[in-house]
């Protein structure tokens, strides 16, 4: 089936956008190549913006719809035999609004048209006949992998899925598909990894001990069974334990003995404490009493003088009735028995108190068992000799067994982190052959993946071999090369290799490509010239320098001071 071509035949600026003054714009369909030209500042890039925005549509100016002022125009489009026309303009809330018609014989506007059976859309029709190389030839040229990445997945996200490329990982589809198994193989790596830091698992430290895991496994170490050896020491450590328990046994016993005649010490005294504070309490009874007494007593001496001196008593009578006075206190008793001896403790609650000091029967029975403890702890327990040189000799071969064993687990770590390392390198090289075996539609032109740089997270890239015009490219040995490492002339060319594939997958297409500030030699303009018309493509480019109107050629177009001229 031909598929059915659209021509951009026209462009009409209703109002002046940015620097550019409003015209009305003719192109031929004819052209190939049309250049336009002008001086730095005089207006190209506005007129590319002019027409991004009937083509691309609302994308053209995503940040700033204001950028060019009021806008207000329309692009002529010939669809096969049919006039279609494209309006923009600004709305009085900052976007843009588009529309889409028809004209009649007589000139009338027919809004919203039906194309190829269906009710056609500014966005939808436009988008149908463009790819996403059409106004993005930069980015796919960009020398940032991030960039370049995110176009190519768009160019070729169908023939990616089919071979099971699954970028997405919210899918449920990515932990299957090749990327989901890199992403997993890594993870398993970087687990490795970390274990073999562990233990040193290491080819440079493995080297010291003349272990080659890789290139000489005959050099890996046997591991040696540590469990007879484990076993074999608990049962000798028993044996000279066992020799002295029984003496720690004893020892025990009478250390419980001792803390439990210390108890009943502490318990005794409590008992003697409280007596004491009975005798305390009795004594300063006694004392509160003989303070009253006395008190009395100098009450009634007080005032029996005072009778005496106020003649009321006769000297004999005073001396006698102060006789008998004296004679009825004096016999007061107030003495209480004396306070028991208590036992002392140290700054550690330990008992200081000496049997000699206390008649208490428990510190004599404590001291005794001192006494049998120090005797019994300077005793020998017995002769572990002969044992003891048997332990020390399944130590060392445990201590030699271990160390093996450390070896082994460093070889183990570094099989186990080689073994994963080689299967993300081997699935990197299945992803890389995946990639290279999509067909791009250009020959010579190869996706590949940055599977070498770890940090790359797979970015993929485009490269060529200039199959096209090997000495244009300056790569007669057909060589794969980086398509950002090509020059700027060189790399729009690529692309129009890359569009005219991408667009002969359409029924209908506008078969364009915008390049802009690339410079433009001789050999270039005739090579763009012959691709645009091998290749049945509309090369639109900008040229800045100093032009004169009179020289003017078929498809070229003129910016002075805003003005259009075109020939």
């Amino acid at each position: 089936m031909e598929q059915t071509q659209v021509k951009i035949i026209g462009l009409t600026l209703n109002k002046s956008m940015g620097i550019l003054q409003s015209c009305n714009l003719e192109f031929n369909p004819e052209n190939k190549l049309i250049s336009v030209k002008g001086e730095v500042g005089a207006g190209k890039t506005t007129l590319q913006k002019s027409l991004q925005l009937g083509t691309l549509g609302s994308d053209t100016l995503k940040d700033d719809k204001t950028l060019y002022g009021e806008i207000d125009e329309e692009i002529q489009l010939l669809d096969g035999e049919q006039k279609i026309f494209v309006g923009c303009k600004s709305n009085k809330k900052g976007g843009l609004d588009y529309v889409i018609f028809t004209k009649d014989e007589n000139g009338k506007i027919i809004k919203d048209p039906v194309i190829d059976g269906v009710k056609a859309t500014p966005a939808t029709y436009l988008k149908s006949l463009q790819t996403a190389l059409t106004w993005r030839m930069d980015e796919l040229t960009s020398e940032n992998p991030t960039v370049q990445k995110k176009i190519l997945l768009e160019l070729y996200k169908s023939e990616l899925a089919k071979l099971g490329v699954i970028f997405d990982t919210k899918s449920e589809l990515y932990s299957d598909s090749i990327l989901g198994k890199i992403e997993k193989a890594e993870a398993e790596r970087a687990e490795k990894d970390f274990i073999r830091r562990q233990v040193g698992g290491f080819a440079n430290q493995l080297e010291p001990f003349n272990i080659f895991p890789i290139e000489h496994p005959e050099t890996i170490p046997v591991r040696t069974d540590i469990s007879k050896l484990e076993e074999q020491k608990s049962k000798l450590q028993y044996q000279i334990d066992n020799v002295a328990e029984v003496k720690a046994q004893k020892l025990a016993k009478i250390k419980n003995e001792a803390d439990a005649i210390v108890l009943k010490c502490k318990e005794e005294n409590a008992k003697i404490k409280a007596k004491n504070a009975e005798i305390q309490a009795e004594f300063d009874k006694k004392g509160e009493k003989f303070k009253q007494n006395l008190h009395t007593f100098n009450g009634i001496s007080t005032d029996l003088r005072t009778l005496f001196d106020e003649n009321c008593l006769k000297q004999e009578d005073f001396d006698r009735i102060s006789k008998d006075v004296a004679q009825s206190f004096k016999n007061i008793d107030i003495s209480v028995a004396p306070l028991l001896p208590e036992l002392q403790f140290d700054e550690e609650n330990k008992i200081i108190t000496k049997p000699t000091d206390i008649d208490m029967p428990l510190l004599l029975e404590l001291h005794n068992k001192k006494i049998e403890y120090a005797k019994l702890l300077n005793e020998p327990a017995g002769d572990t000799t002969e044992l003891e040189k048997e332990l020390e000799t399944v130590v060392n071969n445990l201590i030699i067994a271990k160390a093996n064993n450390k070896k082994c687990d460093m070889c183990d770590a570094f099989l186990n982190w080689h073994n994963a390392n080689a299967l993300v390198n081997k699935l990197r090289d299945e992803y890389a052959n995946m990639l290279s075996s999509i067909n791009t539609g250009v020959k010579g032109l190869e996706i590949s993946v940055n599977k070498e740089d770890e940090e790359s997270k797979l970015d993929i890239y485009l490269t060529y071999n200039g199959e096209f015009d090997v000495d244009y490219f300056n790569n007669p040995q057909k060589i794969q090369r980086k398509l950002s490492s090509y020059s700027g002339t060189q790399k729009p060319l690529i692309c129009l290799l890359l569009q005219n594939y991408l667009l002969s997958k359409k029924p209908k297409a506008m078969r364009y490509l915008w390049i802009d500030n690339v410079p433009i030699d001789n050999k270039t303009k005739y090579l763009l010239l012959k691709m645009g018309e091998e290749l049945g493509l509309t090369i639109i480019v900008n040229i800045t320098g100093d032009f004169l109107k009179e020289e003017l050629q078929s498809g070229d177009i003129l910016i002075e001071g805003g003005e259009i001229f075109f020939n």
